[in-house]
């Protein structure tokens, strides 16, 4: 796919914060519309440069921009490609907004009450026999004899990512995966203190419900289990202890 320049009229030349910002905008346009798709590679920098008539800094600053908002990934060795859309940027805003005292944890916990109870009830619609297999094998997983906290973490956060593929929106996966991923410390620090059976025993509660195609109780079930998740949270302090 070419990512060559759009024809343009003669006028004043721009400095390169603006020629930065002309690059920008062309690729993320290229990106967005479709025209470069998922694992496409982008031209050398240095062929971008001679293109656009830029030292290779301003080429450098623009694909910079574009990899900082998750458009574009650089690997060494593999140049520069298109990334898959995910939800890594939505977690640094996340991040960011924790950090700046915009956002606390517990308000984004409280918004997992109903975004998860609609995945479960749809989960339970759409699912496949694979993904009852995945289910399955992630709530052995968590429940396994000698499984360290890190392990039983993955498998709870597993239990939940299968679910959201199984809705067959993918919306669903892009919202929740950094959610999850930062309450990843929320969830270490509950199994910790509680263990893994009263998570086990309502992952089956909501698995049950997903095997019958029961989407009102696989709504239910997750209602059930996020409640009492926030609960426990609350109650521990940030070594882990009870209050």
């Amino acid at each position: 796919m070419s990512t060559s320049r759009p024809a343009q009229k003669t006028k004043p030349a721009p400095n390169s914060a603006e020629r930065t910002a002309e690059i920008t905008t062309h690729l993320e346009q290229l990106i967005l519309s479709g025209k470069l798709k998922a694992d496409d590679r982008l031209p050398p920098e240095r062929e971008l440069a001679a293109e656009w008539q830029v030292s290779r800094s301003v080429v450098r600053e623009a694909i910079g921009r574009l990899a900082a908002v998750g458009l574009v990934r650089s690997r060494q060795g593999s140049g520069t490609r298109i990334a898959s859309p995910d939800g890594s940027h939505q977690r640094l805003n996340y991040q960011w907004m924790i950090k700046q005292g915009v956002l606390r944890l517990d308000q984004l916990s409280d918004a997992r009450l109903p975004l998860e109870t609609t995945i479960a009830a749809l989960a339970a619609v759409h699912r496949t026999d694979e993904h009852l297999k995945q289910l399955v094998a992630a709530q052995r997983k968590l429940a396994a004899k000698g499984e360290t906290l890190k392990g039983q973490v993955e498998a709870d956060m597993r239990f939940h990512a299968i679910l959201a593929e199984a809705t067959g929106n993918p919306i669903f996966q892009i919202i929740l995966q950094p959610i999850q991923e930062l309450l990843i410390e929320g969830r270490r620090r509950t199994l910790g203190r509680y263990g893994t059976k009263l998570a086990h025993e309502h992952h089956a509660q909501i698995l049950a419900a997903v095997r019958k195609q029961d989407a009102e109780g696989a709504r239910e079930a997750m209602r059930v289990h996020i409640a009492a998740n926030s609960q426990h949270l609350a109650t521990l302090d940030d070594d882990g202890r009870n209050r």
